[in-house]
């Protein structure tokens, strides 16, 4: 078992990747279970604090009369007592996570405050779409928080088989990149998991194009992405990593979904653009689409 703290040197990378302090959001869907399950396959493997947290929202108010609304926190917070007994209870964790009740008011200023506080290093979510067949949207809740969180972000949803002991599954991972400095952020993730799970890891970048453009060039553009994706290997990986380069033209989101399924992979790895953001503006359509369509979880990391 390693400390916690695994690091990963390049100039374009993060030079420490942690994961020693982890905050699992629980609404106790079953969505939020997976989530829980695979947050504890982490922690076993990184000798990380698990925060399990339940925020109760000031909706529990509006329809109770203002004499009404201390009875109506006492019922809500009870309840949620009760709940995340019966999860730890069922996930077999007592004395392995710090259970929270927050309360009350907007779930994500809740629970973005916690984290700040408490200097998380990662946030899982379990993540359930409002269209079942295609999984085409995240909940209002989850969506805030993957829109606005800034620590990085597990987005569990319900197909991958959650780890109820040991380390997760992670014999294949696939790291997508772009080149941007958010991408070059998270291969010190990619890179990092690899190295301490031993897992076999695919290095992807599609070139966007459409459908029907020429396809003449296509072979010369290949040996050039991915002379630049083995320059891109951190120096703690020389000689002991070694990843297979893919290289695609099209749709990127389309071409990442495509592989995941194709190698069977157990964990999608990839960057977003950091800066202001506001409740209003929408994530990237890309790492949007793959949280909540992706057949494995998604490690999102900011920059």
């Amino acid at each position: 078992m390693s400390s916690g703290r695994v690091t990963a040197r390049d100039d374009l990378v993060s030079p420490v990747v942690q994961l020693q302090r982890i905050l699992v959001a629980t609404d106790f869907s079953s969505a939020a279970r997976a989530a829980l399950d695979y947050a504890l396959g982490i922690a076993r493997q990184f000798n990380s604090k698990i925060f399990l947290v339940h925020a109760i929202s000031a909706g529990v108010l509006h329809y109770v009369s203002p004499e009404a609304s201390d009875e109506a926190i006492r019922q809500a917070t009870r309840f949620a007592a009760r709940e995340m007994q019966r999860l730890v209870d069922e996930a077999g964790c007592a004395g392995q996570v710090q259970e929270e009740i927050l309360c009350c008011g907007g779930v994500w200023p809740l629970l973005q405050e916690f984290a700040k506080t408490n200097a998380v290093d990662l946030i899982v979510l379990g993540t359930q779409g409002r269209t079942a067949r295609k999984r085409q949207l995240l909940g209002p809740v989850a969506e805030e928080i993957f829109r606005l969180a800034e620590p990085p972000i597990l987005t569990v949803g319900s197909l991958p088989e959650a780890p109820k002991t040991g380390a997760p599954s992670l014999r294949r991972i696939l790291y997508a990149t772009n080149f941007k400095p958010h991408a070059e952020r998270a291969a010190g993730y990619a890179y990092a998991l690899e190295r301490e799970h031993g897992s076999q890891l695919t290095v992807l970048h599609v070139v966007e194009e459409a459908a029907e453009s020429p396809k003449s060039g296509h072979e010369l553009v290949q040996d050039f992405l991915i002379q630049r994706m083995k320059r891109g290997i951190p120096a703690m990986c020389n000689g002991k990593c070694e990843p297979s380069f893919q290289i695609r033209f099209g749709e990127p989101a389309e071409h990442i979904l495509g592989l995941a399924l194709a190698e069977h992979s157990d964990l999608i790895v990839l960057g977003m653009r950091s800066g202001k953001r506001s409740a209003a503006q929408l994530p990237s359509a890309v790492a949007y689409r793959l949280a909540c369509q992706a057949p494995c979880p998604v490690l999102t990391v900011r920059h």
